[in-house]
């Protein structure tokens, strides 16, 4: 989203119609409003992410140091910002970590069985979305340690057509999931009364 016409102006009257970057002053340089953290890099069009910079400071931005001095509030949001993203990243990191161990989990137990088809062994297939639908029932904390035998029981199930496998062991998972959820409730009803 572009900056308007109207926060441009808010933002040269709050710094006085002068450079923050080196102090100059209109008329006798001309001025920009320019972003302190870019837009590309996460930067937002908010007033704590923009200053009056002077044509020369805002074209030459790119050569500073990364250790040269920053206006102080400037300086400050943006390192709140850059902090935020790293713990940002650290949380999706964290998310992350064991998924595709999960995943590993469920499609060893899927691929354990097989059904012939002209004298070959094929596997049953997985629906597109296999692996999101997965992730759901991460996320709800049903463990991967829960797959193989639910997989063994949907496999081993009687009516259920091989076009709807993987329907069928989702819904015995979300069983599971409504289960552990019960217990979870036991426990902090129990944890209330002591």
């Amino acid at each position: 989203m572009a900056v308007s016409k109207r926060l441009r102006f808010e933002i040269l009257r709050r710094d006085n119609h002068t450079c923050r970057y080196c102090g100059a002053s209109a008329p006798s340089v001309p001025l920009r409003v320019d972003h302190v953290t870019p837009v590309t890099l996460g930067g937002t069009d908010t007033p704590d992410n923009l200053v009056t910079s002077c044509e020369p400071c805002n074209s030459g931005k790119s050569s500073v140091p990364p250790d040269a001095a920053l206006v102080a509030d400037v300086d400050a949001t943006a390192l709140r910002w850059a902090t935020a993203m790293k713990q940002a990243a650290a949380e999706m990191e964290t998310r992350d970590a064991g998924r595709d161990e999960y995943h590993q989990t469920f499609r060893d137990a899927w691929n354990s069985w097989h059904y012939e088809h002209a004298g070959e062994h094929h596997t049953y297939e997985l629906a597109p979305e296999w692996q999101s639908t997965l992730d759901r029932f991460r996320a709800a904390g049903l463990p991967a340690s829960a797959w193989p035998a639910i997989v063994d029981a949907a496999m081993t199930s009687t009516g259920v057509k091989v076009s709807n496998l993987f329907r069928y062991a989702c819904g015995i998972a979300w069983r599971q999931v409504t289960e552990l959820q019960q217990r979870a409730r036991e426990l902090l009803t129990a944890r209330a009364d002591e």
